[in-house]
């Protein structure tokens, strides 16, 4: 999977969670509109107007999660959804005034602690201390009002029971879910810590030839007109021979980072064969392409200045273009640029196949 592929996935996560969010607020809107009818049919008309209030809190709830964007807009409606939780959880406190029986009312808070367990993740850490107190505020709202009346009957036994065990039910329930969440965690960071290692130069740390090759195949797949970097180290061999293999290697690593120093941050670096290097720059500008070429040759004559020798062709990638034509057209401005036994930077541009390559002579090489 390439980088691509990975945003890909990152972003279809998030719509798929933005989706259950929403159908959990419906079906919280769902649960308390059912109940504001039944009020209406038995007539508990304090009961009434406190499920008709959840239910439009929880309906406003799943709109804005459908569409609030901004990030401020969508932590003020995460602080709204765990209000609403902690209001909801709260109706045993309210016993007095609700003219429900209290088994009823327990009964109805029972479905309470399930709501907290299904929604709370979703806007607070499963893990933290900030989610405990939600469950922790729940249960006490239930035991409150049993301590107070101290009524028991068959009835309010089995209610007891039912969510003492569902809340413990909940605890090793999450706990299990925090070790399983933390697994694949682990997992999905050791899979992409891998995937990006297979993307990289061992030596220079730069993108390798299997992820530019990658970025291409995307950028020509999609049509997106980019500038494009032919770099080759002409001197790399003349640096290997006079002082070794670890210097000839350590040359081509600070070589790579005086590229990548020389660009920006949309632009790409990889090293596409042994000293050669392609940029694919977040811009179809030519001219930008030149002042960045000339501010490579500059950086990168710096590293062993006795060996500055570096030639660089700059090309295209434009709508309709294969492949393997760009590769043609950097290569042949590469090449145009060797040819010249001067510091330059040549030109191919495919929206001008008939133009022969431009030339561009070192002038000057301070950066713009």
């Amino acid at each position: 999977m390439d980088q691509s592929e990975m945003g890909k996935a990152a972003v279809e996560f998030s719509k798929q969670q933005r989706r259950r969010k929403i159908a959990t607020c419906f079906v919280l809107s769902g649960w308390y509109a059912t109940l504001f009818i039944t009020d209406n049919l038995f007539g508990y008309h304090p009961a009434v107007r406190v499920d008709g209030a959840l239910a439009l809190v929880f309906l406003a709830c799943a709109f804005g999660t459908a569409f609030m964007t901004s990030w401020k807009k969508r932590s003020l409606l995460g602080l709204s959804a765990i209000a609403g939780l902690l209001l909801i959880s709260s109706t045993p406190l309210l016993f007095t005034v609700m003219g429900l029986p209290l088994s009823i009312l327990l009964l109805r808070h029972v479905m309470t602690l399930f709501f907290c367990v299904m929604v709370a993740p979703y806007f607070l850490k499963p893990r933290g201390f900030a989610f405990f107190l939600v469950l922790l505020y729940n249960a006490l709202c239930f035991y409150y009002p049993i301590l107070r009346t101290r009524e028991l009957d068959e009835t309010m036994a089995y209610v007891i029971v039912t969510y003492s065990f569902s809340l413990l039910f909940a605890y090793f329930f999450l706990d299990i879910l925090r070790m399983n969440l933390d697994h694949v965690s682990s997992l999905i960071a050791a899979k992409r810590d891998a995937e990006d290692r297979a993307l990289r130069d061992d030596l220079t740390g730069v993108y390798n030839r299997r992820y530019c090759d990658n970025l291409l195949r995307v950028l020509i797949e999609n049509e997106t007109e980019k500038a494009l970097l032919f770099i080759d180290l002409d001197d790399y061999q003349n640096v290997y021979q006079a002082h070794g293999h670890l210097v000839g290697d350590a040359y081509l690593k600070r070589s790579a980072e005086a590229i990548s120093e020389s660009i920006r941050s949309g632009d790409v670096v990889s090293r596409f064969s042994g000293n050669q290097f392609v940029v694919v720059l977040d811009s179809n500008d030519l001219t930008l392409a030149e002042t960045v070429a000339r501010r490579i040759i500059k950086a990168v004559g710096n590293v062993i200045p006795e060996f500055e020798g570096i030639s660089v062709g700059v090309t295209k990638i434009i709508p309709g273009i294969t492949q393997q034509a760009v590769l043609v057209n950097a290569d042949t401005a590469l090449y145009r640029s060797k040819r010249s036994h001067l510091v330059g930077i040549s030109i191919v541009d495919p929206a001008n196949p008939r133009i022969e390559p431009e030339l561009w002579p070192e002038t000057d090489m301070t950066p713009q």
